[in-house]
């Protein structure tokens, strides 16, 4: 017991301030929203595809679908990047969800428009590889979408809980 201190000294280290970095976030690519979004870029590409080798890539219905597609692909590819490089942890003053969530919204609008418009093209003009492309509108980027809805949907709801949560305990999160 003799080598047993009779008294110490603590002391406290400074914590350093929350640093968020940019760094590669390989992880978000296996995530439900990194695979929808690289499922919707190989989509809208096939599309792009098909509508531009058809011989009527000139026609409202073609430019319509191709920039539907082009836009899609674009703002999804420049998404998954930031999200990829973690550029959306460390700009946290935009609201990345919501902003995601409202881009679902108006291009699942578009997408249904373009399906619509390439439709009526095709039955009236006989365009065979209008076809597959309305098929991939129709079926494939509105399951996509309205999954990436879902899950928008989901976590906002789920974060909005938190928050009314948080603020009726006053600060405090209690385990339940």
């Amino acid at each position: 017991m003799s080598d047993f201190p009779a008294t110490h000294t603590t002391s406290t280290a400074p914590v350093p301030p929350n640093e968020t970095k940019i760094y590669v976030n390989k992880a978000y690519i296996r995530t439900h929203f990194g695979l929808l979004k690289m499922a919707h870029l190989a989509i809208c590409i096939v599309t792009f595809i098909c509508v531009m080798c058809s011989r009527n890539n000139r026609t409202n219905a073609a430019n319509w679908m191709s920039f539907v597609t082009m836009g899609g692909f674009w703002t999804s590819a420049v998404l998954l990047f930031l999200h990829v490089i973690n550029v959306v942890a460390y700009l946290t003053i935009i609201p990345w969800m919501l902003l995601e969530f409202g881009y679902t919204i108006v291009w699942t609008f578009f997408y249904f428009v373009a399906g619509c418009v390439a439709g009526d093209f095709a039955r009236k003009y006989i365009i065979n590889l209008f076809k597959p492309a309305i098929f991939i509108n129709f079926h494939c980027l509105k399951g996509i979408y309205f999954r990436h809805l879902t899950l928008c949907w989901h976590y906002s709801a789920s974060a909005f809980i938190i928050t009314i949560s948080f603020k009726s305990n006053a600060g405090t999160i209690t385990a339940a």
